[in-house]
């Protein structure tokens, strides 16, 4: 039950990150650049702070920051960088449905794929579990689709395969809270420079756009992907990707709250073929790969 709502806690907490997203760049029309910055720098911040605290309930403190670093690497650094900036400018205009849609399906192939050059290979319960939550997923958002555009759709598989990458980095994690930190702290020069070249190339952001930001960093971001490094090594690979099919259907709920959607009879049944695909993979599979 713990795992479980920690679980539901972390898929939450990605399913915000769209909304907040969303709110910034269409809403106020806040510069992906300067938004991937107080994104990335805000959950540096945070973490920061997190790490710091979280050092000092396991040691005396001394050289704490030199141990936050040590526990990041530059591959899931540079993969959670071009996670974030991929998905600000990706959402600049692709539509909601089309980039959940993209970002899911590429997530599945990446790290399922990860897993089979690897040797970690599906068995068939989970392949036909991930195959009833995917087709859960296009039923709910394919209908209302248009052509998505073609940028927009490069940016949104970037995402995608970056997120699978940093995913991947995040099973081989010591410490979940100090390996995020060191990750956020190794690309916060690279978010940085983002939001330098997004300030010589417009206008400031709005102070409600840049709150956003903050809230998708400090909040979403910083504690969802701690979440996440403690999570994921209890899932073997293809369940940890099967899991993450569920953040389309909470970013409709959440979308149902905040902004007042309706929630159709194809929703009703499309969350069901997609949660059902979750939770028979999850509880069929105990065994971590």
């Amino acid at each position: 039950m713990r795992l479980f709502g920690l679980t539901l806690l972390c898929m939450t907490l990605f399913a915000s990150n769209s909304v907040f997203c969303r709110a910034a760049l269409v809403e106020y029309g806040m510069d992906p650049g300067q938004y991937t910055a107080v994104r990335g720098l805000s959950a540096a911040a945070t973490l920061c702070l997190l790490g710091w605290w979280h050092v000092r309930q396991h040691s005396t403190g001394a050289g704490w920051w030199r141990r936050i670093w040590s526990q990041g690497t530059w591959p899931g650094a540079l993969s959670l960088f071009a996670y974030m900036a991929f998905f600000s400018w990706g959402y600049v205009d692709m539509p909601t449905a089309a980039g959940t849609l993209i970002i899911n399906a590429t997530v599945q192939f990446g790290m399922v794929g990860w897993g089979v050059r690897h040797g970690v290979r599906p068995g068939r319960r989970q392949t036909l579990c991930l195959g009833v939550a995917l087709a859960g997923l296009v039923a709910l958002l394919l209908p209302g689709l248009t052509a998505p555009p073609l940028t927009g759709s490069v940016f949104m598989i970037g995402v995608g395969l970056a997120w699978s990458a940093y995913s991947i980095c995040g099973r081989a994690a010591e410490d979940a809270v100090e390996a995020t930190a060191g990750n956020f702290w190794r690309c916060a020069p690279l978010a940085a420079l983002a939001g330098l070249a997004g300030l010589l190339s417009g206008e400031a952001a709005h102070p409600v756009a840049v709150a956003w930001g903050i809230c998708a960093g400090a909040g979403a971001s910083a504690c969802g992907y701690v979440i996440w490094y403690m999570i994921v090594p209890r899932y073997s690979l293809v369940n940890a990707s099967i899991i993450q099919l569920s953040v389309p259907v909470i970013t409709a709920l959440l979308a149902l709250v905040t902004l007042g959607e309706a929630i159709t009879m194809r929703f009703v049944l499309c969350a069901a073929l997609i949660l059902g695909g979750i939770a028979l993979s999850v509880l069929g599979q105990g065994e971590r790969r």
